[in-house]
């Protein structure tokens, strides 16, 4: 396979990942990548890495402490997970994404490997990271767990730092469904004599942490009992001041206060531009005001809506498309009932049928429509908006890369 395309169609068909096929895709366990990386000579001993997990806002801890390395005259390595438009936003070198030349030269060295020892996509994609910025010889390597933590790929890792942002009820199937369950999950990434970075403190969770810190001699810090962003830039909403407030305690946990506010400072307000993050309460046009953002979970909408109540406008417009086991009702009470509603569903086989999705809303005192595909519902959504009016589009990152995609 010499092209690019050729390389990731194939990738897609022969080990299709956990966010298209959800958990038959999904292959917990460290043995299958501990291989791998032994096969290629294990590039992970050669990186200092910073390990993110947690359950919201993992994505946004990441691409801030990267910025922030960056503006401290740092080469960076990023892995995060899932991409929004195309798969080489998963592996970046400060803000430019992984060499094509290099995808199509891993896959086509380390193929007959991955299918006969049955590497899941995440695996591959986080092996190809590493050998990456081994490659790239990055100062530090950023990152994002997958999904859990202490059966997840990225665990194989021995971190400078490992920080969880906080903990919420996502994958449960996997996880448990009991918070404490799910942070024990998450709390697997604490490793032995390895400081620990709690972003958001939990009376239900924290002794979980507090335990595990305890058994694994590690030192745990809370990002609350840390300086935070004074101020706090015009563009940062409300949500993302929690994830920031995380990766400042986390450079200053590293570097011991050596890195200068002016510095941290410059590190969140060049996010964009170091990382070209997206997808994180962005705005898509001004009139009307269209933010998009991948928010999927009761607690990630919980934080997505105080900041839409803010907003002053018209009317509300909302375009949903939603993955299968995401609890909809319970999301949707969330939203004002005045608002109107237009649904569809992504070009996925995870994602909710029409006909699930019909199942779901007719028991909803909202005011919906249902549309064959996202574009059409955008379509609609501008057509009766005013510019005086607020449009939103999230409910998955599918969603968002479907639509994004149009614009």
């Amino acid at each position: 396979m010499s092209l690019y395309k050729g390389v990731i169609d194939w990738l897609y068909e022969q080990i299709p990942p956990y966010q298209f096929r959800g958990g038959d895709s999904y292959k917990p366990g460290l043995s299958r990548i501990k291989n791998f990386m032994n096969a290629l000579g294990n590039p992970e001993s050669e990186l200092k890495f910073i390990h993110v997990g947690g359950t919201n806002g993992k994505g946004s801890t990441s691409n801030i402490i990267s910025s922030i390395l960056q503006e401290y005259g740092k080469k960076v390595g990023l892995f995060t997970s899932p991409h929004i438009l195309e798969f080489r936003e998963r592996i970046k070198v400060d803000s430019n994404e992984v060499n094509k030349q290099f995808v199509i030269d891993f896959v086509n060295t380390n193929k007959d490997y991955f299918l006969s020892n049955k590497n899941s996509f995440f695996e591959i994609s986080f092996a190809m990271a590493i050998s990456y910025f081994k490659l790239q010889k990055v100062d530090y390597a950023v990152i994002e767990v997958g999904l859990g933590g202490r059966l997840d790929a990225t665990n194989i890792i021995k971190p400078l730092l490992s920080v969880i942002t906080n903990i919420g009820y996502d994958h449960t199937k996997f996880l448990g469904n009991k918070i404490t369950s799910i942070a024990y999950e998450k709390s697997g990434i604490i490793k032995k004599n390895i400081p620990v970075l709690i972003g958001e403190k939990n009376q239900e969770t924290d002794n979980v942490f507090i335990e595990k810190a305890k058994n694994q001699s590690s030192k745990i810090f809370f990002a609350e009992d840390f300086l935070s962003l004074d101020p706090v830039p015009e563009f940062v909403v409300n949500f993302q001041k929690k994830n920031i407030n995380t990766a400042l305690a986390a450079m200053q946990i590293l570097f011991e206060n050596k890195i200068s506010p002016k510095i941290l400072r410059k590190g969140v307000l060049n996010i964009f531009k170091s990382t070209s993050f997206r997808g994180r309460w962005e705005k898509i046009s001004d009139k009307p005001l269209v933010i998009a953002d991948v928010a999927h979970n009761i607690e990630g909408f919980s934080e997505i809506i105080k900041e839409i109540y803010k907003i002053k406008c018209k009317k509300r417009i909302f375009i949903f498309g939603f993955v299968k086991d995401k609890p909809i009702e319970e999301i949707l009470k969330l939203f004002p009932t005045d608002g109107i509603y237009l649904f569809s569903t992504p070009k996925i086989s995870r994602a909710l049928s029409l006909e699930e999705l019909n199942f779901v809303l007719r028991n909803l005192d909202i005011n919906y429509k249902v549309f064959d595909t996202l574009q059409n519902a955008y379509k609609e959504a501008i057509k009766i908006a005013s510019k005086d009016d607020f449009v939103f589009i999230g409910g998955s990152n599918f969603t968002l890369s479907e639509l994004i995609s149009f614009f």
